[in-house]
């Protein structure tokens, strides 16, 4: 099959609309959709390749690409992507690709990942890293590795298994995986993990408070310092900017429920917080991609009336001057106790570092079990 590339452009709304309604050609075949992808929510996907929206372009140069067959039909995506944020922080020349979507077929793919890496190392980059879309920070950050048996939780990552082969084959490698955990929320925690957060509750004199709604960009702000003061020295993290924070509490503050969001405080001062929210793909997989279309009409009703009984853990952590306190498991206990009284079934931990054995090991000992992997891969340019 003849491969044709064409740069695509983030100012036309045909090329972005093709760009992002690509997936349904990959994951419905002979009229039959793949039952654990969730299709995704194309407004937050169109505000996220918006130059004019998303703050992420203030210090990013991105550029998106398209393959087509001799029948000038779209059968592959893919975006590559320069973050002056995150190579000036980690004094690295990484660029990312992301976006990616492909029929199985490995000459479409190795034609995207060249085009990508053609870009990249024309703005100066040593290397291609992803998928990443666009980083650490959002959504879609690796591919599944395993745990294919159920859908992802919200802003995870669903693939085809065959993603894996046209990368490898492509010429890129593993640079690192990531962790996926479940914990039951009616499984109690082991007794010795209960004693020892309400130990180090009464020790280290903390107090929990939920999200204030009212004055919810202030708190915001509480949580963006800790965010960025907690995850500096990880793997793949980059500091947020004030307005890209703001804008993931754009997104995120109309599905968010407050008393799923708490800071841990001493003397009034926040020194931890937990962010949990309700898996919204539990609405999403009975969609089609839009509130408000003339193929799916009752989009909305059916986003209203979905119970949303399972969660994810999308960010939990302490300052550095409070760890190996035991304040994860404070942090833990309660959580439960709310999804205890919201009757929430679970909820998944998503992602942790392969390599991170301190929180792995707690997430373990709190019974968590790994329910999901990702990969991410990188190649030299």
């Amino acid at each position: 099959m003849a491969v044709t590339i064409k740069p695509l452009s983030l100012e036309s709304r045909q090329d972005i609309e093709a760009f992002l309604h690509l997936p349904w050609k990959i994951y419905i075949q002979n009229g039959k959709r793949d039952p654990n992808w969730v299709p995704p929510f194309l407004d937050d996907q169109r505000s996220l390749l918006n130059t004019k929206k998303n703050p992420f372009f203030q210090h990013a140069r991105v550029q998106l690409f398209g393959a087509y067959n001799d029948k000038n039909e779209l059968v592959g995506r893919i975006s590559a992507s320069v973050d002056d944020n995150f190579n000036n922080f980690h004094n690295e020349k990484v660029g990312f690709w992301g976006w990616f979507e492909c029929i199985n077929d490995l000459e479409v793919a190795k034609a995207l990942f060249q085009a990508a890496a053609g870009f990249l190392k024309a703005q100066g980059q040593t290397v291609m890293r992803g998928p990443s879309s666009f980083t650490s920070n959002d959504d879609y950050f690796g591919f599944l590795l395993e745990g294919y048996d159920s859908p992802a939780r919200i802003a995870m990552t669903y693939n085809p298994p065959y993603y894996h082969e046209l990368s490898e084959k492509s010429g890129l490698a593993k640079v690192k995986d990531l962790y996926a955990w479940y914990l039951p929320a009616m499984d109690p925690l082991p007794e010795r993990i209960v004693r020892i957060a309400e130990r180090v509750k009464k020790r280290e004199r903390i107090t929990i408070r939920p999200l204030n709604m009212k004055r919810l960009y202030e708190d915001a702000a509480i949580l963006k310092e800790l965010y960025n003061k907690i995850w500096e020295k990880n793997w793949g993290f980059v500091p947020m900017t004030d307005a890209e924070f703001n804008y993931q509490v754009g997104k995120l503050k109309d599905i968010v429920w407050p008393d799923f969001v708490v800071f841990a405080e001493v003397d009034g001062k926040a020194i931890g917080f937990n962010l949990v929210v309700p898996d919204v793909n539990q609405a999403l997989i009975k969609m089609d991609g839009e509130l408000f279309s003339w193929s799916d009409p009752f989009a909305l009703i059916k986003f209203l009336t979905t119970k949303f009984d399972d969660t994810r853990e999308m960010a939990m952590g302490i300052h550095p001057d409070y760890r190996n306190k035991g304040l994860e498991a404070v942090m833990y206990l309660e959580a439960l106790k709310t999804g205890i009284k919201r009757k929430i079934k679970g909820g998944e931990l998503s992602w942790t570092l392969e390599d991170n054995e301190g929180i792995n090991n707690g997430i373990t000992a709190m019974g968590g079990k790994i329910i999901k992997k990702y990969r991410l891969y990188e190649k030299a340019l």
